[in-house]
């Protein structure tokens, strides 16, 4: 309680969980996610199945779908994972070393979409700007 606040600082926990929080494989939920699956399969030369997508939020649970689409000779490799990550890491440049099994797909920072909301808000006073410059100019022609 040193802050002189009254409620507790927690700033020392939330630096804990930053530091210790798997690193993201990266992917910024704008289509590159698509390109990084098609990789994946690419580099196995299978098919994953898409009824799984809803539940790939972490690199592990991709991993699994794969798991299941490779033969079971395929199965259990050593280099397995390395080669998942490598070709799941492809389009995002995050080295994939750094991937876990509990690694978010997409990226934690959300650069992207939060630029993509700040778009779409400036569009709309955009728009609603025009709105009000022709009722504006309507009102003072009649």
């Amino acid at each position: 309680m040193e802050s002189g606040r009254c409620e507790p600082d927690h700033s020392a926990y939330y630096l804990l969980m930053v530091a210790s929080s798997p690193k993201s494989v990266g992917l910024g939920g704008d289509g590159d996610e698509i390109v990084a699956v098609a990789g994946v399969e690419r580099t196995f030369g299978i098919k994953l199945d898409y009824a799984d997508a809803p539940h790939w939020v972490t690199a592990g649970d991709l991993f699994a779908s794969l798991d299941k689409a490779l033969p079971q000779v395929e199965r259990g490799r050593p280099d397995l994972w390395k080669r998942f990550a490598v070709a799941l890491c492809g389009q995002t440049g995050v080295d994939p070393d750094d991937i876990e099994p509990n690694s978010p797909l997409l990226s934690q920072s959300r650069f992207w979409s939060r630029l993509a909301d700040a778009s779409a808000a400036v569009w709309l006073i955009a728009v609603v700007g025009l709105v009000v410059v022709i009722a504006v100019t309507a009102l003072a022609w009649s």
